[in-house]
């Protein structure tokens, strides 16, 4: 059937879903080869298939153009034209647009009732997803970026990010909504019989007596890297200068409760300041031993699954550091034997002394290596992976999580080797309470500061299940 360009109307549905693009050469594809496939349309002239064309076709001036006309209900009308659209490249607010079309629809059971293939066990998502040809963790996604951060949905289709990029800075816009300020709890203190947590800064631990601690397991917040929703936070600094100096000023505080014989483990990471990297902790550990801190150790934490980065101008980062730090050289509390690590082999191929040069020139011979039926020393080299976010939902608190929040897994060697059960440990930056949890674990006390109430809640209800798994 031929009809009158003229007499044709775009479908309103086409306009909110996709773009007129490309329609230039278009026109030169139909003035060189035709029309190759008639337009569809509803009864009422509107363009269900070949909105495109219609609009290349007004462009050149022709008077007439074949059609196919469908007898169609109006709620299947927005479906025949996502359908007819199938093999067109979208851009990803065009994709978003079909996505809740057709949500709407299969959710209500519609598309249920016409086509007779679908398998019962796909969720309304998997199907949609089948229906566009896209995985259902890519709609996800994209519904997920457009509900949280619907700006990146432009970026992604100027090829300035990718889903997954644009996904993960979504979900740190939300956590970081959830932490704000303006929706702070009115808690202060939570106490148990084996924890205590403090809603305030560890500038000024007062609650704890001198001499008290056994031992100190923390992570402060990185320098320039997250907003943890406090004023006067540490690591929003002016200057890396300035944010040392208030490192300083807290693990003074640590000094004067930690025991002589405690110990103090740090985990921390480096910032990259306008392309360089600042050595920040190392600079920390110099003015930490300023303090009289003795180090013990500077163990990389290289992590399985660091966070994927763009860069082309140096390598990727994939280590943290963890200090551990004494108030002496020798009269502090390390259990070796309860850290010890199987050998490779336990195969003893010749019991030999190891041999060394001094400094001038000669050879020293040492006493000979024999393998300690427990196990060997553990190097100065931890490999895990880092945290996941998931805390919050784990304890019950699904609108809340913690934007870095270390593993468990580097936790148990300080605690075990630097503390006996019963023994009480303490973290100046509690977060989401990870040391706390393997304190408890462990069977030690905790005591934790954090100056966000909302993380003290997180730390609360997540040391309140571990101790009522262990029965």
């Amino acid at each position: 059937m031929r009809i009158e360009v003229k007499k044709l109307r775009h479908h309103p549905f086409n306009s909110k879903v996709y773009l007129l693009s490309d329609i230039d050469n278009l026109k030169e594809s139909i003035l060189s080869m035709g029309l190759l496939e008639p337009l569809i349309i509803n009864k009422e002239n509107k363009v269900i298939s070949g909105n495109r064309r219609l609009e290349a076709l007004r462009g050149l001036d022709i008077e007439y153009v074949e059609v196919i006309v469908k007898d169609l209900k109006k709620y299947e009308e927005p479906i025949h034209i996502i359908s007819h659209n199938q093999q067109r490249v979208k851009t990803c607010r065009e994709l978003i647009n079909e996505i809740k079309v057709l949500h709407e629809y299969y959710s209500n059971g519609r598309g249920r009732k016409r086509d007779v293939n679908i398998d019962s066990r796909f969720t309304t998502r998997r199907f949609i997803a089948n229906e566009i040809g896209m995985s259902d963790g890519n709609v996800y996604k994209l519904l997920y970026v457009d509900e949280v951060f619907s700006e990146l949905i432009d970026i992604i289709d100027s090829g300035g990010m990718t889903i997954n990029q644009a996904f993960i800075e979504s979900k740190r816009r939300k956590i970081q909504n959830s932490i704000n300020e303006e929706n702070k709890n009115n808690i202060t203190k939570v106490h148990s019989k084996k924890f205590q947590i403090y809603n305030k800064s560890s500038l000024n631990m007062s609650e704890i007596s001198d001499q008290s601690i056994d031992m100190i397991l923390t992570s402060p917040p990185y320098y320039s890297l997250r907003n943890y929703g406090t004023k006067d936070q540490l690591g929003l600094e002016p200057s890396i200068e300035e944010y040392l100096e208030n490192m300083i000023e807290i693990f003074k505080e640590c000094y004067r409760v930690l025991k002589k014989n405690g110990s103090c483990w740090v985990v921390i990471g480096d910032s990259y300041i306008n392309g360089s990297l600042k050595s920040i902790p190392h600079k920390f550990a110099i003015k930490m031993m300023e303090q009289n801190w003795v180090q013990r150790n500077c163990i990389i934490w290289n992590k399985t699954n660091p966070k994927p980065e763009s860069v082309k101008t140096r390598l990727g980062s994939s280590n943290e550091f963890i200090f551990f730090f004494t108030k002496s050289n020798k009269d502090y509390y390390f259990d070796v034997n309860s850290i010890r690590e199987p050998y490779k082999s336990s195969k003893e191929n010749g019991i030999k002394s190891p041999r060394h040069h001094n400094i001038k020139g000669s050879f020293q011979r040492h006493t000979p290596v024999i393998q300690n039926p427990l196990g060997k020393v553990p190097l100065d080299f931890f490999q895990s992976a880092k945290q996941s976010i998931g805390i919050g939902k784990k304890t019950g608190l699904k609108d809340l999580e913690h934007i870095a929040v270390y593993p468990k897994s580097i936790c148990y060697l300080p605690i075990k080797s630097c503390s006996k059960q019963n023994e009480t440990v303490l973290d100046p930056f509690c977060g989401s309470g990870t040391t706390g949890s393997v304190s408890l674990e462990l069977k030690r006390n905790f005591i934790g500061y954090d100056i966000n109430s909302k993380f003290v809640e997180l730390t609360q209800r997540r040391l309140i299940k571990k101790l009522n798994s262990l029965g």
